[in-house]
């Protein structure tokens, strides 16, 4: 299993391989700055290193603004073109309610935990 964590001031995250997966967790605020910048390194180097399946635990996300939606646009685009899924994990209504107002609740796949993402 691969690990790699990072730490910015408003957010942490931790990449590791589960099976064929990669999961990105994130704790804290996904917005501009760092916090934005480090999670799209992350699923960027994923898409790069030939992931198929890419799960994103949310369970810990505090905050999600308009450029935190917009890497997660990019990087759904980025896996659906090399055949690939995004699928989310434990979003709170605060941010599941980002998700609903630019409709991309019909977009992305939900799921309450990550066993049943990876499955």
């Amino acid at each position: 299993m691969m690990l790699h964590c990072f730490r910015s001031r408003s957010m942490a995250m931790t990449v590791r391989t589960e099976g064929g997966a990669v999961v990105i967790q994130l704790d804290g605020r996904l917005a501009l700055g760092g916090p934005v910048d480090d999670f799209r390194a992350a699923w960027m180097q994923a898409v790069n290193d030939g992931a198929k399946n890419l799960v994103i635990n949310m369970t810990s996300v505090t905050m999600v603004d308009s450029t935190g939606i917009g890497s997660m646009i990019r990087c759904h685009s980025a896996m659906t073109q090399i055949g690939g899924k995004v699928k989310l994990v434990g979003t709170t209504p605060t941010v599941r309610q980002a998700f609903k107002i630019t409709r991309l609740d019909q977009v992305f796949e939900f799921h309450d935990s990550e066993k049943a993402a990876l499955a």
